[in-house]
């Protein structure tokens, strides 16, 4: 997602504006939860947004001082087989898997494993330079903010995206010159799926771990998070949604195939091809997107739990601009912020791929904030956002507003 000009959260505003207001008689249980009749009346706010986007099936989870209040299914895992949504039902969140594999890196880097700033070439042990820049060199500090000038282009794009050709290929001359955009690395943001990607490649060099299996260790299990990057590691295996590219008066088209995707045997972790699974494979359920917002929001610890240090996390949500090897960036290590458009600002990420839209946003300062995952829906775009996960932000700020 594009960082948001003055003018486009004006506009964003003016959207908001219209969705409609959160019911009456909210109140929390001793544990957190909304009350019965609450969650009855969110149920019913919830599946009307997601119908107004002709939604095939989705989840909201709400998150309320640090606590999760409740989740929200609706629709449709799997339309072929009529699969409903659960909460268990896992669903793929596209780019927040970006900010979720960036848990992982930063305790690699507390583990001195990595630098923020070391040139990318000492972990890849090749070269890497963009033909306009040879003598400037790129960090992942810069990969983390989108500012590297890597690009996803018509390599990347093709064969690139679907691991049939090395990363080296698409980082070193010749081949590699065209994933090179105009500004110097640490300018100027450009958002870029392959910069991604050579960050999760790194992850398995100087670890010699597979990336799915790191996250397990690092983030997944000691939160006790049923997710995976791996769609063949989601079992039972009906429980991952299927993706579905919704068009106007006709029926969902089936874009990602989750009954044949788990089926696919595991492949050999290599990782000049792996660097196809760190930009948007994740698959996760909605109490688990709920808890890696939980620690995107806390000190570093959930539950007791300390995946990282409170400086770290704290670093994670720090606009770059001027830090290390990045000059402008607009952002922090792969979050994006909402300044001004809810009153706060929020930070999070945003997810869109195969019709599927993923959102994942909330509060620091009251550790409150929402996630929404869908199957698919219909991807009207407003100002970067889709309209269906603006407004099901817009409806849950507005809820935790008005929670005593």
């Amino acid at each position: 997602m594009k960082n948001l000009s003055p003018e486009s959260v004006a506009r964003l505003r003016r959207r908001c504006a219209r969705v409609p207001a959160a019911p009456d008689g909210l109140a929390l249980t001793p544990q957190g939860r909304l009350i019965p009749q609450a969650r009855l009346d969110v149920q019913r706010c919830v599946e009307a947004i997601f119908r107004r986007h002709r939604t095939v099936g989705g989840a909201m989870a709400l998150v309320v001082r640090g606590r999760l209040a409740g989740v929200f299914p609706y629709g449709l895992a799997r339309v072929e087989s009529t699969l409903p949504v659960t909460e268990n039902t896992c669903f793929r969140v596209a780019s927040v898997s970006k900010l979720v594999f960036t848990f992982a890196l930063l305790r690699l880097w507390e583990d001195g494993l990595v630098d923020l700033d070391e040139d990318i070439g000492a972990y890849l042990g090749y070269r890497v330079r963009n033909p306009r820049f040879p003598d400037a060199p790129i960090t992942l500090r810069q990969l983390l903010t989108h500012t590297s000038s890597l690009v996803d282009g018509p390599l990347y794009g093709g064969p690139g995206a679907r691991g049939e050709i090395p990363l080296r290929d698409l980082l070193t001359p010749p081949q590699g010159d065209a994933s090179f955009g105009q500004s110097a690395p640490g300018a100027a943001f450009a958002y870029s799926n392959l910069g991604a990607g050579v960050v999760g490649s790194i992850m398995e060099r100087v670890t010699g771990e597979r990336f799915d299996d790191l996250m397990q260790r690092l983030v997944f299990a000691p939160l006790s998070i049923r997710a995976s990057f791996a769609p063949q590691r989601i079992r039972p295996a009906e429980d991952l949604a299927s993706g579905y590219r919704v068009r106007p008066l006709l029926p969902p088209r089936l874009a990602y195939d989750a009954p044949a995707l788990v089926r696919r045997p595991l492949p050999p972790v290599d990782p000049e091809r792996d660097f196809t699974w760190t930009p948007g494979r994740l698959a996760v359920r909605p109490a688990g997107m709920a808890q890696l917002l939980r620690l995107l929001l806390s000190d570093g610890q959930v539950d007791g739990v300390r995946v990282l240090r409170p400086e770290t996390i704290a670093l994670m949500r720090t606009p770059q601009d001027g830090l290390g090897s990045v000059q402008r960036a607009g952002r922090g290590l792969n979050v994006a912020f909402l300044d001004g458009l809810f009153g706060r600002r929020l930070v999070g990420h945003q997810g869109v791929a195969y019709g599927m839209n993923a959102e994942c946003w909330g509060d620091p300062a009251t550790g409150s904030g929402v996630t929404v995952q869908t199957s698919g829906t219909r991807l009207c775009s407003c100002e970067g956002f889709v309209r269906c996960g603006l407004e099901m932000t817009a409806f849950a700020m507005r809820l935790i507003d008005r929670l005593p």
